[in-house]
């Protein structure tokens, strides 16, 4: 056999292996979340309670579970399913990464084992959710006259408020102009690492992509006010550290957005260029930037529309704006107050949306 056709028999081989072993993961981890739901709903509905005599909230329910056991046994599940796939039909996993089989493409979901389990894994996910997050509606529903007071305050503000609320409204806009100011070069440049179209080229290039996308989301899963606490930390309270935790997360945040534009761009011009024998920032610059410019400039928008926002609960713990004033007057009860400083806040994002939209409609 021609060294050629043996190294693609091989690669193909390796494809399928490792598509296989995708499948099981994805059906170990949908029946580990299956076993685990079902488990925590026997427990809830059992009765059991702790020594102190009361029912089991969420979190001791949570603490009881079977881990380690369940998720065994949704590996040997996961991999008899795929094996005996033929004769049970398809698995989720099967299906997600590998397609659904040719044989079972005419028969309707609901005849099928895999579709009475995402049936089952979607009921199971919302009782579990009803429990865990200890939802009451009859108390939401009967128990209206213990906010009255806070709706009373909120619909007659109070004016002795409104010139400090203007002031500190300013520097919320500005503080999240800023933000998504320094954040928009640095987004820019870590996008044409984070686009998988532009990294296929070496082994180094997919480890940089790996890295980046890996950092990138490690970033964006924290939230902006916990970088706030950071930062408060690190350069003391006030608008600055509320500039740095909105940065971090808008970069984040907009190299995400900047670099699924750039996965997909038209190919055809990339292609084109990389045949003249440019470059690569030659191919970026002639090839990539002259059709991502227009969305780029529509998220960056988006983002500080955004930013403005979250600048409000990042003044909460010390970030500066209108939210460092917000906060207190919330823990005094001085609702009227309170509603001077949401009703500044709802207008001004309610303008920066219409403002923001109608930018957005012209560039793109």
């Amino acid at each position: 056999m021609p060294r050629g056709i043996e190294l693609s028999t091989r690669d193909d081989h390796w494809a399928k292996s490792m598509a296989r072993l995708k499948s099981v993961a994805v059906d170990a981890v949908l029946l580990t979340g299956a076993g685990l739901m079902i488990e925590l709903l026997v427990v809830a509905f059992s009765g059991r309670r702790s020594p102190a005599g009361m029912l089991l909230g969420a979190e001791d329910i949570l603490d009881l579970l079977h881990y380690a056991w369940i998720t065994a046994g949704a590996v040997v599940l996961a991999i008899l399913w795929n094996l005996l796939s033929g004769w049970l039909g398809a698995s989720p996993g099967r299906a997600l990464v590998r397609g659904i089989p040719e044989r079972e493409r005419d028969i309707p979901w609901t005849h099928t084992l895999r579709g009475w389990f995402t049936i089952l894994f979607i009921e199971l996910t919302f009782f579990t959710g009803w429990l865990i997050t200890e939802v009451d509606l009859p108390t939401f529903l009967t128990k209206f006259s213990k906010a009255s007071d806070i709706v009373r305050g909120l619909v007659h503000p109070s004016g002795a408020v409104l010139h400090q609320g203007v002031l500190l409204l300013v520097q919320t806009i500005f503080l999240a102009f800023m933000a998504t100011a320094f954040a928009i070069p640095a987004a820019f440049a870590i996008s044409f690492l984070a686009a998988r179209n532009l990294t296929r080229g070496s082994a180094l290039s997919r480890l940089l992509y790996t890295a980046t996308r890996t950092v990138m989301n490690l970033v964006r899963a924290v939230e902006p006010l916990v970088w706030a606490l950071i930062f408060i930390s690190w350069v003391g309270i006030g608008p600055f550290a509320g500039v740095l935790a909105l940065w971090v997360h808008s970069v984040a945040a907009l190299t995400k957005l900047y670099s699924e534009q750039i996965e997909s761009i038209d190919p055809g011009p990339v292609e084109a260029i990389m045949a003249t024998g440019a470059s690569t920032l030659q191919v970026i610059r002639y090839g990539v930037v002259p059709q991502v410019i227009p969305p780029f400039l529509s998220f960056t928008i988006y983002r500080w529309d955004i930013n403005v926002r979250m600048s409000t609960i990042i003044g909460f713990v010390g970030g500066g704006g209108i939210g460092y004033i917000l906060k207190p007057r919330v823990d005094l009860g001085e609702w009227g107050e309170v509603g001077t400083l949401v009703l500044l806040i709802a207008v001004t994002v309610w303008l920066m949306d219409i403002v923001s939209a109608r930018i957005r409609e012209r560039i793109v």
